[in-house]
């Protein structure tokens, strides 16, 4: 840093991004160098990529005065987004596996094909916590729950950045802090959120990411709290995440929100305004491109509005993280290994592992499922995603920018200026969703082979049956023009599987995404006309829903017996959704948000607060209401946790080593779970507590911990919790971290509202603590 003139040091925490169908003149881009780049592509090939990469180090290294390397980053939440790399379930998806081990070797290839291609940072994963469908971004989230977020963040984290750094790639959790909640579920908009909430429930993934996993690196939430834009407020960039939260890597901006501070915040004047406040608040590095981090702030040094030791502490950060990745020894892509990790039989299969752990079967009466291959004569498929490959992919995904991308052009769009990637949602009246094109179709195809669309799968799957399909219906829109079509296919088969739900992706031609948020959490378009249909021909009808959010529509709930959440399985959702189908795989994903029955409950999570929401209902008051409403019920349409299997489970034999512990003990509790059903199959045991008195109001109940595990017909197996006491700690009337002293209701179930057993433990003795080391999810492991 010595040796770094004023213009070095700006350049080492602002980024480029590039975006051309070539490789750029580095020296015309950047001739002095540059700290961070974004890699968004949509190349032919990754050996394209690795020598975009190798061009661009080259150049630092060897044509700038100081030869520093850049920290180049992506997105990477369901798989590096690049082409060839591969693409796994979404993140909602991902938690809906309730398998954080499976989560960590996903995380783990992905780290390998970025640092094969010569990417060291990913922009994930997103922490928040998703209670608001409205908002287009739940499916990029781990779900509602701290805890379930908590696990299933640091196993990506662990993944992602190896235990060792030189061997790794740089996390970045977003969106620090609070952005899951917003006014009107509008992405980038104010959050509701209290105090006492931020720091108990949004905070929790990313303190449990620092203290167990030593996060990298964190980006802002783009949202505003108590009046201040967060990417501008010190007090929660340093004195909350860094002097509460003791977190040590560095900060950087989500694309263009120090803009966001001059329009639509107003609290600067201009971008040089912006880019002092920001900084000073603790942010390390702009992204995109530098609007508020130019050489202009050395007036500021100057002028005394801005302290020289603020730009070298973010300068610091940076530079230490690229020493401590080893980029200064070898910045360069790994060319040579490079083709052996991509299209890889062992990484295509826990591709679909997981994407075969990510479905839920949220019905099943009469148990339809699973069908028999031998008694199916003929099947037709049927809905807006039934012959789709594109309805596997969610925001964000590499197949995701492809659409962006292509969706852009036909609207004839251009980018403003270079790393400025802007999507104008242009309506031509309110509400119109357009249809995509068919060329996205056909690209995602042609770069993914191995991936089937439903009817395909189902093909491939059934060579001695009749498999038709007719669409029918789009995914949004009134344009009902193939409906007849398709009923008649339905009506003449004997099983009907109906693909319903929305499309999740980024502008015009999508109802779920980032910026693609909604006043309805239903079904989109008449999608609910064409399933009256079906189910007017009463035949065997399994429904698959796709989608961005849970299903929210009563009358699919009630008058279907066979229901499967789909989300977006991923380059072989149609393999697994086949194999679930027909029993080869029994299914036990678990839902990880309440699903609402419709927009008017919201906000509607398990673990509302004790008065509040469902939990509240009919409880003591001047007026009782067992329903909540007047109208209708408070109660969900599926509840946090929720899914079934083929087989069925008995819990059992209940054990709590020590019944009472102190506010820094362990309890330990074990449970035996037998199958008891005519399928080996998984089940996914849930810990859950809450506090029989407390001091401040506190949750209905809290998810402690959860294991999944492999129990064969007829045997049975031990779970057996960890959980600290420190766990159930939390802020009291001063704000101070305590754990308390009294009984805690302990449970164990399927679901948050499927207990099968309970009992109790006491904690002695209320004690402060410090919340960096307190518990964050109980361990559990599985004793024969």
């Amino acid at each position: 840093m010595s040796r770094m003139t004023f213009n070095q040091k700006i350049d080492q925490i602002t980024c480029l991004v590039t975006i051309s169908a070539g490789i750029p003149d580095f020296k015309e881009y950047i001739p002095d160098g540059i700290g961070n780049v974004g890699a968004f592509t949509v190349a032919d090939d990754a050996d394209f990529i690795a020598e975009y990469v190798y061009r661009l180090q080259k150049f630092l290294v060897e044509e700038t005065e100081l030869g520093i390397p850049a920290l180049i980053h992506c997105e990477a939440c369901s798989g590096a987004q690049f082409t060839e790399a591969n693409v796994f379930p979404s993140a909602i998806g991902q938690a809906s596996t309730f398998h954080p081990e499976i989560i960590k070797e996903m995380a783990d290839i992905i780290r390998r094909q970025m640092c094969a291609v010569g990417f060291r940072q990913v922009l994930s994963p997103v922490l928040d916590v998703a209670r608001d469908p409205r908002w287009g971004r739940t499916t990029e989230t781990y779900g509602e729950d701290p805890t379930l977020i908590s696990a299933m963040g640091c196993a990506f984290i662990s993944g992602i950045q190896s235990d060792n750094p030189k061997e790794g790639t740089i996390a970045t959790a977003k969106h620090f802090v609070g952005h899951g909640v917003t006014e009107g579920g509008l992405n980038m908009s104010r959050n509701p959120i209290t105090e006492r909430d931020l720091l108990e429930v949004h905070c929790k993934p990313f303190q449990a990411a620092i203290t167990e996993c030593n996060l990298g690196s964190v980006m802002n939430s783009y949202c505003s709290i108590d009046g201040e834009p967060v990417v501008g407020s010190k007090k929660i960039l340093t004195e909350i995440l860094r002097d509460e939260m003791g977190f040590a890597g560095f900060v950087v901006s989500d694309y263009i929100s120090i803009d966001r501070m001059v329009d639509p915040f107003c609290v600067a004047q201009n971008f040089e305004d912006a880019g002092i406040r920001a900084i000073k608040a603790g942010l390390d590095v702009e992204y995109p491109r530098p609007k508020g981090f130019t050489y202009k702030l050395k007036e500021a040094v100057e002028d005394g509005r801005l302290s020289m030791e603020v730009i070298d502490r973010a300068v610091e950060r940076v530079l230490t993280a690229k020493f401590e990745l080893g980029l200064f020894e070898n910045p360069y892509p790994d060319r040579k290994a490079l083709r052996s990790l991509l299209h890889r039989k062992d990484f295509d299969e826990l591709n679909e592992q997981i994407a075969k752990e990510s479905i839920i079967l949220l019905k099943n009466d009469n148990s339809l499922l699973p069908l028999n291959k031998n008694e199916i004569k003929k099947i037709a498929v049927v809905g807006p995603h039934a012959d789709s490959v594109r309805s596997y992919f969610g925001t964000f995904s590499y197949p995701a920018v492809l659409d962006m991308t292509m969706s852009r052009e036909e609207d004839g769009q251009i980018f403003e200026e270079p790393g400025l990637i802007v999507y104008d949602i242009r309506q031509r009246y309110v509400g119109e969703v357009r249809e995509m094109s068919p060329r996205v179709e056909k690209k995602i195809r042609a770069q993914f082979k191995n991936t089937k669309s439903v009817y395909e799968a189902l093909k491939e799957y059934l060579p001695d049956a009749a498999v038709t399909y007719a669409k029918g219906i789009n995914f949004s829109g009134s344009d009902i023009g193939g409906m007849e079509e398709a009923v008649n296919r339905a009506a003449e088969a004997d099983v009907i599987i109906l693909t319903l739900g929305g499309k999740n992706g980024w502008g015009a031609t999508s109802t779920v995404g980032e910026g693609v948020d909604s006043t309805s959490i239903d079904l989109p378009g008449r999608q609910e006309e064409f399933a009256r249909r079906i189910r007017a021909l009463n035949k065997k009808t399994v429904v698959l829903h796709f989608d961005g959010r849970p299903l929210s529509n009563e009358y699919v709930a009630s008058h279907f017996d066979a229901i499967l959440e789909v989300w977006q399985p991923g380059e072989f959702g149609g393999q697994a959704l086949c194999k679930v189908l027909f029993g080869e795989y029994n299914p036990a994903g678990r839902l990880p948000v309440t699903a609402a029955r419709n927009v008017g409950q919201l906000p509607v999570y398990y673990s509302q607060s004790r008065g509040s929401g469902f939990v509240g209902a009919g409880h003591t008051g001047m007026i009782r209401n067992t329903n909540g409403y007047i109208n209708d019920t408070a109660f969900p349409l599926y509840y946090f946790g929720h899914g079934l299997s083929y087989t069925e489970f008995r819990y059992g034999n209940m054990q709590i080593e020590n019944r009472e512990v102190d506010a820094l003990g362990t309890i330990r509790i074990s449970v035996d779970v037998t199958n008891i059903g005519n399928y080996d199959g998984e089940e996914v045991v849930q810990l859950y507590y809450s506090d029989e008195v407390s001091s401040m109001v506190r949750p209905s109940m809290e998810l402690a911990g959860f294991k999944r595990l492999f129990i064969p017909k007829g045997e049975t197996r031990t779970v057996v919790f960890e959980m600290n006491a420190s766990q159930t700690a939390f802020l009291d009337e001063n704000k101070k971290w305590v754990v308390e002293e009294g009984i805690l209701d302990i449970m164990i179930g399927a679901s948050s509202n499927d207990i099968r057993l309970k009992d109790k433990v006491r904690i002695t003795g209320s004690q402060w603590i410090d919340p960096r080391n307190r518990g964050f999810y109980a361990k559990a492991y599985v004793r024969r």
